[in-house]
């Protein structure tokens, strides 16, 4: 019990409590695993009582990492309901008093929940054809990012719909994206819908331009503009403040080979798509995490584990299949080596899509999109 030789490391500091404390080391030195009685989970339960009294009767921090400790360690032996109600009561009585024990409490919650109906291939009306893209009920804390969840991708749905860029400064808005610009600012933009065509070009034009052409009826005799992988909120930085960082991308995270982290002060890099429906990023591999966030629009993903990269035609990181045909005759390898893994969902308003290092991934705008990655 891992858990527990934790609370063991650090308990000394609750020695003000005095003959409590000697009962809580020893309840906790009690291998659960191998002595499951009754009487220890009542000596845990009673701990926890009494703390809770002295927690109401004296100032003492002490009591509230005992009250806290008490609880977690009362929880692990515990049915899993009655475990989860010890846990969100060492939240909500003594505020998960002590270093690490709110992360702590959040993932043993996750794991206890997973156990009682796991958080993955949750379907919802968002999803697309196909194999879906995890779906995860709650937000994992970041010590279940860093421990497991890192490994493979998922997606928060409404994540980000407390954003100004959601809300109050709306990004669906031009006149605001104007407003914060300023007159005379141009952008970089892609000419086309695929870079990985012939008649696929890039420019620089006026951020008015770009966003009155967003603002016009699709001309289909005309290529559409995608402002697409641009540091647009260092470029206008009080877009920076429409968003929120999430703390996953702080995560000390295994990194595979030849995935180093960005190279700049903050090992983080922003980036901006902002485009009409109908723009296509090609299937590709990113050496960085991602955190994904659609903000305006919805979006088709499709996504590949890095093993099948025989299958997907590649010229360094990008392939040459087109993932969102039916069809493959020219690629018989993707059909047999890709399709059997690859996962699709499409995002909405405010969803994050968190991308591993190394995984094939591809996008589609299903109508007027602004996203927002995180490399890191």
């Amino acid at each position: 019990m891992a858990c527990r030789v934790n609370l063991l490391s650090s308990l000394h500091d609750l020695a003000p409590c005095g003959p409590l404390y000697h009962r809580l080391v020893a309840a906790i030195q009690q291998d659960a695993a191998v002595n499951p009685s009754q009487e220890l989970a009542q000596e845990l339960d009673a701990i926890v009582a009494e703390a809770h009294t002295n927690l109401a009767a004296t100032s003492l921090r002490c009591w509230r990492r005992l009250y806290t400790d008490a609880s977690i360690a009362s929880a692990l032996v515990s049915t899993p309901l009655d475990a989860i109600a010890k846990l969100d009561a060492a939240i909500i009585v003594s505020g998960a008093a002590g270093e690490g024990r709110l992360d702590l409490i959040l993932d043993l919650i996750q794991r206890i929940q997973q156990t009682i109906s796991p958080f993955v291939d949750v379907k919802t009306p968002h999803d697309s054809e196909g194999n879906p893209i995890t779906v995860l009920a709650a937000p994992p804390s970041l010590a279940a990012f860093q421990s497991r969840e890192h490994k493979h991708p998922f997606i928060l749905r409404a994540y980000a719909h407390h954003w100004p860029a959601l809300t109050d400064r709306s990004w669906a808005s031009t006149d605001y994206l104007r407003a914060v610009a300023g007159p005379g600012r141009v952008v970089p933009v892609e000419v086309g819908r695929d870079y990985r065509t012939d008649d696929w070009s890039q420019k620089l034009v006026l951020f008015d331009t770009f966003l009155a052409a967003l603002d016009s009826t699709p001309d289909a005799e005309q290529p559409p503009l995608y402002l697409a992988q641009h540091s647009l909120l260092m470029q206008f930085p009080a877009l920076r403040a429409d968003i929120e960082v999430p703390d996953y991308v702080y995560a000390d995270l295994p990194r595979p080979p030849g995935c180093a982290p960005p190279a700049n002060d903050e090992q983080l890099v922003i980036n901006a798509w902002l485009g009409p429906g109908g723009t296509i990023s090609p299937a590709h591999t990113d050496p960085y995490f991602n955190t994904y966030v659609q903000v305006v629009g919805r979006k088709t993903v499709w996504m590949a584990p890095p093993r099948c990269g025989a299958g997907m035609y590649a010229t360094g990181n990008t392939s040459g299949v087109d993932v969102f045909v039916a069809e493959h005759p020219e690629h018989p390898e993707f059909d047999s080596l890709v399709e059997e893994f690859a996962m699709r969902a499409t995002l909405g308003p405010g969803d994050l899509l968190y991308m591993p290092a190394g995984w094939w991934h591809a996008m589609r705008a299903e109508s007027r999109s602004f996203s927002v990655s995180m490399w890191f």
